[in-house]
């Protein structure tokens, strides 16, 4: 089975090797650690969860601010692709002040070589620019009520036991991560499991990377969420604030765009062009649109821009919502849980397109974003002149088969799914269930070591 923190590959991991060479960090240094400042205690407190600001529901989480931040860079660290390092946080005073001190002692070149990228973009994404600037268009949200009449900014609406809370894109990649992806806002079950990937949208969005092959999909997952609120995971959305207002423009503060410009430059980025940007959902693409001066952006529009005016030109492509294709079923299926949705099979192809996009655009030698889309159309979408090969078929059969918003036809795992699909000729929608006869089954489900990345995590199941 395959480690859900595999090591990037050999290329990768070299290009992030030269590139550090370059990085000037105020960091001290020995052969086995790299210790940096994050900022002050008073300051970083604000940033991460913490028992002394969050609601009541949540504070019991997070009762320990060192143990908050090691548990966060640690899950850092794994995505980044090292496993092997220890980390330790303290506070120091200096100049009347306690300040967060990160230790990280590695054991490998490559944990080196993260860790001293760490120390120069770890405090960045922390500072006022960043971090902060999200801190403060929360507090300028929760301070606002435009009028008597008008609802306040934040939390309108409380939902029992799941108030708002400020929530950060911690331990994600911070070094040797290969896209970004822009995105609303993160569910509460993120912020209750001390783990930004903790979720439904990202647990499906990982199973589509591995299936589309992916070999490590946490390297694409740099997140900036255009709202960094943790909300009830539905229906939410058209309460939060609006991002281009709040988190983008001085009534909050100017937070998107420089968070998208620090992830999407890594050492290893193209001179020329940055790392791809994926754009989910409709409140992401409607602010995309503004922040690259375009009237709308529509699913599967690409295109390339110089983002914030920088010289580097950000290739980027707009999708549905990771979660848009597990609300839906099959053409006909009259299940009441269906709701009128049955765009299950265009929906998922439209997924495989993103993924492949987002691994096209980000391989030395890119093509063009248009060509990107143009060439993984032709591997993962049907159109008048092509269909998918027989081996693409199966891959989308078998998601198909585990997003199903019809319960009763939704398989149960990998290896059920590959059975039904193999006998129904990878048609996810031969019936309303997933029931096979086990003598059509025409491939034997693939051996552990040929199975995707993410096969085993049913993730209906598991959320």
């Amino acid at each position: 089975m395959k480690s859900r923190f595999q090591p990037l590959m050999r290329t990768l991991a070299l290009s992030i090797v030269l590139a550090a060479t370059s990085i000037t960090a105020t960091a001290a240094t020995t052969p086995a650690s790299i210790s940096y400042t994050l900022g002050p205690k008073a300051m970083v407190q604000r940033l991460y969860p913490d028992a002394s600001w969050l609601p009541a529901d949540y504070a019991g989480n997070y009762p320990d601010l060192a143990a908050t931040i090691e548990k966060f860079t640690l899950q850092s660290l794994a995505r980044d692709g090292v496993t092997d390092a220890k980390v330790t946080v303290s506070f120091p005073k200096s100049k009347g002040q306690m300040q967060v001190r990160v230790k990280i002692e590695p054991t490998s070149a490559l944990g080196r070589t993260v860790a001293r990228r760490y120390a120069k973009v770890h405090p960045q994404l922390l500072d006022a620019t960043h971090a902060q600037a999200a801190l403060s268009a929360v507090t300028a949200c929760q301070a606002a009520q435009t009028s008597p009449a008008a609802p306040a900014c934040w939390d309108p609406q409380p939902v029992a036991h799941q108030p708002w809370a400020l929530y950060l894109p911690l331990g994600l990649p911070m070094a040797a991560q290969r896209s970004v992806l822009f995105l609303d806002y993160p569910p509460i079950p993120a912020l209750t499991g001390q783990d930004y990937l903790n979720n439904f949208t990202m647990c499906r969005w990982e199973r589509i990377m591995g299936a589309a092959g992916a070999t490590n999909p946490h390297a694409f997952e740099a997140i900036v969420d255009s709202r960094p609120i943790a909300a009830p995971g539905s229906g939410a959305e058209k309460l939060l604030p609006n991002p281009q207002t709040w988190f983008n423009s001085p009534t909050g503060a100017v937070y998107l765009t420089p968070t998208l410009q620090l992830l999407s430059t890594p050492p290893h980025a193209s001179s020329k062009q940055t790392l791809p940007v994926a754009v989910f959902g409709s409140a992401p693409r409607a602010t995309w649109a503004q922040i690259v001066g375009q009237k709308t952006v529509k699913v599967m529009d690409v295109g390339t821009t110089p983002l914030g005016g920088q010289a580097r030109q950000t290739p980027w492509i707009a999708t549905n919502h990771p979660d848009v294709t597990s609300y839906n079923c099959c053409p006909g299926d009259p299940a009441a849980s269906c709701a009128g949705s049955h765009d299950l099979l265009a929906d998922e192809q439209l997924d495989f397109v993103a993924a492949c996009w987002l691994q096209t655009m980000s391989a030395p030698g890119a093509p063009t974003a248009e060509v990107a889309k143009q060439r993984c159309q032709t591997t993962w979408q049907d159109s008048a002149s092509s269909q998918p090969s027989a081996q693409a078929k199966q891959t989308l059969c078998v998601q198909a088969k585990l997003d199903n918003q019809n319960r009763s036809a939704q398989c149960a795992s990998f290896e059920e799914a590959w059975n039904y699909c193999s006998a129904h000729d990878a048609n996810a929608c031969a019936t309303f269930d997933c029931t096979f006869d086990a003598t059509q089954v025409k491939q034997p489900v693939p051996a552990l070591d040929l199975r995707p990345t993410g096969w085993q995590d049913t993730c209906h199941h598991k959320f």
